[in-house]
């Protein structure tokens, strides 16, 4: 049996637990807090999303007030947690691009500066102006056991999802990231032949007959290096990609992509239609607890809690139907104060870009 196999059997195992743990849960009460709102459901609610976050409520009264939806261009991106009282928020840097805000479980909303990114963790530290913020409450001693109930706060009463852990803490190996195009040589580049459909390349503008003349400072020769060259990246990276079109040169910046999803266009579908988008980065994780919550990739960035409100870890992935990721608290706190000196800079693939960018209107 391979290492697949293996994990496929322990998030069915992992599954079944769920099933006997509801039953015994309701029939015990044994939730604590939880457990009066449990006793309230009738069975046919136990089918619905909403009556079963509303049992959780107690669990994460405390824990919504250290969540922040953060929006990108003004768009939903990701969730974060404060880390900080004086405006530091963690969350998950492949969701950022462009122009930053926060919101508060208070409603308040503030502007945000990236001051840090671990491209390997996928983590981003962001700065808020303000003071006396609630802040994260970790647990880091030991990890959740398989079965254990995990819950995902938002900003409001009800929690984002709720779960068990699927898999003990493991490593995520890596998918390389493709730029999603089909290319063939061309004279000082790679001959664009191909976009395909949802990729990194067609959000940033590519068209069929643009010319690959350099890839994040790196000059192309042919297909073959263009190839070689992006796949030392991941999935949700950006790479300023300068292109010749009709004799004019362009600049764009092109998210990269997981191969996988650009393969498989049935599978792509069927997602979207039986549980949701994936996170485009959701690979190339050292360590990760593995559990079936169901959240949208806007839904990572934020900690995820066990039943006495405590962060076990940071959501970081979408990675499947009922398979999502966290770095465990142990493997996040170190990072913050890293991010807070400034160890790792922030990436700004346009900030030295002269050239005219590609539009993708």
């Amino acid at each position: 049996m391979n290492q697949d196999q293996k994990n496929e059997k322990k998030e069915s195992i992992g599954f079944r637990l769920l099933m006997a743990f509801l039953a015994v849960s309701v029939f015990m009460g044994w939730l604590g807090s939880a457990s009066y709102a449990w006793e309230q459901l009738r069975p046919s609610q136990l089918t619905s999303g909403s009556q079963m976050r509303k049992a959780f409520r107690s669990v994460v009264s405390t824990p919504r007030s250290w969540t922040v939806r953060i929006r990108s261009n003004g768009k939903e991106a990701c969730l974060g947690a404060i880390v900080g009282s004086d405006g530091w928020i963690l969350t998950k840097a492949s969701q950022l691009d462009g122009e930053v805000t926060c919101e508060l479980s208070t409603s308040e909303r503030y502007e945000a500066e990236i001051v840090g990114v671990d491209g390997k963790l996928d983590l981003a530290l962001i700065k808020i102006k303000v003071n006396n913020l609630p802040t994260v409450k970790w647990q880091s001693a030991s990890d959740p056991k398989v079965g254990q109930w995990l819950v995902t706060p938002g900003l409001s009463m009800s929690p984002v999802s709720v779960g068990v852990l699927s898999v003990p803490r493991r490593a995520i190996k890596p998918a390389p990231g493709v730029l999603g195009v089909r290319i063939d040589d061309a004279e000082g580049g790679a001959l664009v032949k191909q976009v395909m459909r949802e990729s990194g390349a067609e959000e940033a503008g590519l068209q069929p007959g643009d010319v690959i003349l350099n890839v994040a400072g790196e000059n192309i020769k042919n297909a073959s290096a263009l190839s070689s060259f992006v796949q030392k990246y991941l999935p949700g990276d950006r790479l300023l990609v300068k292109i010749l079109r009709e004799k004019e040169e362009l600049t764009a910046v092109v998210v990269l992509t997981d191969p996988q999803m650009l393969i498989y266009d049935r599978l792509r579908e069927m997602q979207k239609k039986m549980g949701g988008a994936l996170s485009r980065r959701k690979t190339g994780f050292t360590e990760v607890l593995q559990h079936d919550t169901v959240l949208r990739p806007e839904d990572c960035g934020g900690v995820i809690v066990d039943l006495k409100g405590q962060a076990i870890g940071l959501n970081i992935a979408r990675a499947g139907r009922t398979k999502s990721f966290a770095i465990p608290a142990n493997r996040v706190i170190p990072m913050i104060d890293k991010l807070k000196q400034k160890k790792y800079a922030p990436y700004n693939p346009l900030k030295d870009a002269k050239e005219q960018t590609v539009s993708t209107k």
